[in-house]
């Protein structure tokens, strides 16, 4: 009988123990994938773009859900099909890919929007333009392969998605709000021209490799 009590309570000792250091992983996994995103993502070429985004149309709300459902395809398919896009797409291609998009949005910013005086697609459809923004725009960001290394190191995909999409929210989320209130001091004309100008410099420092 004491045996079989000594078995039950070890049995109990030992499950507890693990649900504490599965918990443990959790945390870990969330906290880390949280600040270091946040770090990262702080000066990069997609929060710069979104304050840009932001500041030319004056729509912060449109441009947040946008920004998010980006964030969540991108995320998420980092989590999941990461390692496999990688081993298919060479870092090298899609860091190309998002210099040209970025170089291409540029300049159809200064096309559409400061030679003209009718509304482009961006800002008749912010959501639809920020969302598409992050899709194209974090193909080989260091963010990106972040997340990968991320998930793999912790083997924990939802806790980590969680955790970077979360970063992602609080860092761009602050941005897009702040870029719109400085917006609305700085005339329209200006603020489109610079943002034109600062998507292609990124987009050439990325095709260069500095960024």
């Amino acid at each position: 009988m004491k045996r079989l009590l000594l078995r039950g309570h070890n049995y109990f000792t030992d499950t507890t123990e693990l649900e504490e250091a599965s918990l443990d992983k959790v945390i870990e996994a969330f906290v880390v994938s949280l600040f270091s995103i946040a770090i990262a993502e702080l000066g990069d070429k997609t929060q710069i773009g979104l304050i840009t985004l932001s500041a030319t149309i004056r729509k912060p709300a449109a441009i947040f859900l946008g920004m998010v459902s980006g964030f969540f395809v991108v995320a998420g398919s980092a989590v999941l099909i990461g390692q496999a896009l990688l081993a298919v797409i060479p870092l090298s291609t899609l860091t190309f890919i998002s210099g040209l998009i970025f170089v291409a949005m540029g300049i159809l910013m200064l096309k559409v929007d400061v030679e003209s005086s009718v509304a482009g697609p961006r800002a008749k459809n912010p959501f639809l333009a920020a969302s598409l923004m992050i899709v194209l725009t974090e193909l080989g960001d260091k963010t990106q392969i972040m997340t990968i290394a991320l998930a793999a190191r912790f083997a924990q995909p939802v806790t980590v998605f969680l955790g970077v999409l979360s970063a992602f929210v609080v860092i761009d989320g602050l941005s897009i709000l702040l870029a719109d209130r400085l917006g609305k001091h700085i005339p329209t004309n200006k603020v489109k021209k610079v943002s034109a100008i600062v998507f292609i410099i990124l987009g050439i420092l990325t095709l260069l490799g500095i960024i």
